[in-house]
């Protein structure tokens, strides 16, 4: 599982916990707002006091199950034990609890006509209590803490991985001092930061981690997206493509140290204009970077739940695999594919180019651009490549149509114009036809024109058996009819039939044979493997009937005082003139061969 689906999975999991605090505190409102009157304003101001305590300090908990799973190590978004994992929950959430309360007291305490000085004091006092009782925790834990950052490192840590891990707690300790140093001046000079600069510099640490997952996600995506490289490869893959996945894991790992190290600096960023340090040009860059990360986080949604949405409609769409050795016809075995087999990879790829084209636009009017004049510019260049592209224009077009009335389909066989093959996949501009010779042809959408769909319907063959003039017609018609029946009963050939083999009787006299036309219909692709068969039952039927075919041959009548008289040239003469007449008879039924098969509609 990536980090994503264990965030959603923790999701899930708290969700009913998250809905029973919801009716919870509805209810509790519901009757603090019926049965205590307006008058009691005291007992009102309290009661309203510990519902949001209560509520806020729950959600910090089910926030904190969130983010580390105590109770599930597979859920774990973050790498650690169980015993860290647990902790750590327990000192969030208890450090949340105090605070909250601290805060709720002093203002309540204000509420209740107390000064500003008193609950300034108050607030100083409790800030400054849980920066000691934070900066003990520190050094009481500062061992567990360093094993961790080793442990977390992918392979041998770095030389500066392990030099942090031997100073985490000296750098830990010199921001809370800084940070306590802080509120003090602040709260002397009484100077105008934001109420929640203490608190989210306090809470820091948490928050990178759930942004820094955030980062690392929305890199993962994009680069599993571009192929570049796939973290979790499927154990399908041969070794050349594993090989060939592998070259791409240092650029992934340069992408999210990059992705960590710009997110530090935002932090940082933030942070200092929280309390007043501020530049603005910086500013304007780390509320830029927020905008981009929500609107690239929102997209990357959008794409996952709409790309993983088309992959399950794909794989539903494919017919079953089955192993069969007899499979591999004239048509290259192609199985035809379902109409969202065709469809939904081109939409897919639509709805990509829009949205990545969307999302662009939106990043760049958050940076202050003025995209008007581009939308306006790119309405002018489309106008010239529409103009300069008009074949690249029908080409699309007349795609769009062709799967518009559903033509035709991945896997299916076609015959357009001086091509012919089975359709291996689409473009917006070509159709990839493979022949069934192997070679694949690419043919663009507009030069398609009138076109044979083998697959659609039935295929109906036909094909000639030759037998000598006194052979009985009826016998040979019950072998045909018997060997269909039982072709249909089989359980390998019957469900590929639409109209058993049958005779069709005597279809032609000539010379030397009598010729019999059978006849069959079935499924699109199986008709080769049913034709095969056929012939070899049909043959094995006839025999143990003592039925054969016939023996072209051609019959020289000559009267006997010329055959007496002719000398052995004028014989050969005579036995090439046979043999010129075989040929002209195969040659005029040509197009009557036992290959013979039309498409029915």
């Amino acid at each position: 599982m990536n980090g994503m689906d264990k965030f959603t999975a923790n999701l899930v999991n708290v969700l009913p916990k998250i809905l029973g605090l919801g009716v919870f505190s509805a209810t509790a409102f519901a009757i603090f707002s019926i049965f205590i009157p307006a008058e009691l304003a005291f007992l009102r101001l309290f009661f309203m006091a510990v519902l949001m305590t209560v509520t806020m300090v729950r959600l910090v908990f089910l926030a904190s199950d969130v983010i580390f799973s105590p109770a599930i190590a597979q859920f774990r978004i973050i790498p650690l034990h169980c015993g860290t994992a647990i902790t750590l929950h327990k000192l969030l959430g208890w450090t949340a609890t105090y605070l909250i309360c601290a805060i709720m007291f002093a203002v309540v305490t204000y509420k209740l006509g107390g000064q500003l000085i008193t609950m300034q004091l108050l607030l100083l006092t409790a800030a400054s209590l849980l920066v000691f009782a934070t900066a003990g925790a520190i050094i009481v834990y500062r061992g567990k803490v360093k094993n961790q950052i080793l442990m977390s490192a992918d392979g041998e840590p770095s030389w500066g991985r392990q030099t942090f891990a031997e100073l985490w707690h000296i750098f830990a300790l010199a921001y809370l001092l800084m940070i306590w140093l802080m509120i003090i001046y602040i709260d002397g000079s009484q100077e105008d930061v934001s109420n929640a600069a203490f608190l989210i510099s306090f809470f820091i640490v948490p928050i990178w981690l759930v942004m820094n997952g955030l980062v690392q996600w929305i890199i993962e995506v994009l680069i599993k997206t571009l192929q570049i490289y796939n973290p979790d490869p499927s154990p399908d893959l041969t070794d050349e493509e594993l090989e060939e996945n592998e070259k791409g894991r240092p650029f992934y790992r340069k992408c999210k140290t990059l992705g960590s190290f710009i997110l530090f600096i935002v932090l940082a960023l933030w942070l200092a204009s929280l309390w007043g340090l501020s530049v603005p040009f910086i500013s304007r860059l780390t509320e830029v970077f927020f905008d981009m990360a929500i609107i690239v986080t929102l997209a990357l949604l959008f794409w996952q739940f709409i790309s993983s949405w088309i992959e399950r409609k794909i794989l539903e769409s494919l017919p079953e695999e089955e192993e069969d050795e007899n499979q591999d016809d004239e048509w290259g075995a192609g199985a035809a594919r379902g109409r969202s087999y065709t469809l939904l990879p081109m939409i897919r790829k639509f709805i990509g180019t829009i949205l990545v084209v969307m999302v662009t636009l939106t990043v760049l009017s958050s940076m202050g651009v003025n995209i008007g004049p581009l939308l306006a510019g790119a309405g002018v260049v489309g106008l010239a490549v529409g103009f300069g592209a008009q074949k690249l224009v029908a080409d699309m077009f007349s795609g769009f149509f062709y799967l518009l009335d559903d033509a035709f389909r991945v896997g299916e066989y076609l015959e357009a114009g001086a091509v012919s093959g089975a359709v291996e996949s689409i473009t917006l501009r070509n159709v990839m036809l493979r022949h069934h010779r192997g070679m694949l042809q690419i043919v663009p959408h507009s030069e398609l024109g009138p076109i044979t769909n083998f697959m659609r319907g039935g295929i109906v063959v036909k094909f000639n058996l030759d037998f000598p003039y006194d052979a009985d017609i009826d016998k040979i018609r019950k072998v045909i009819k018997k060997v269909g029946q039982a072709m249909l009963n089989d359980e390998e050939f019957g469900k590929d039939f639409i109209k058993p083999v049958k005779s069709q009787g005597v279809r032609e006299i000539t010379n030397s044979v009598m010729t019999i036309r059978v006849k069959f219909t079935a499924q699109p692709g199986t008709h080769f493997v049913i034709r095969r068969e056929a012939f070899k039952r049909i043959t094995e039927a006839l025999n143990n009937q003592g039925i054969f075919y016939a023996h072209k041959k051609v019959i020289v009548d000559l009267p006997p005082a010329t055959t007496e008289s002719m000398t052995p040239a004028q014989v050969k003469a005579a036995g090439a003139a046979a043999m010129r007449a075989i040929d002209e008879d195969g040659a005029n039924n040509q197009d009557e061969s036992p290959g013979e098969s039309e498409a029915m509609g």
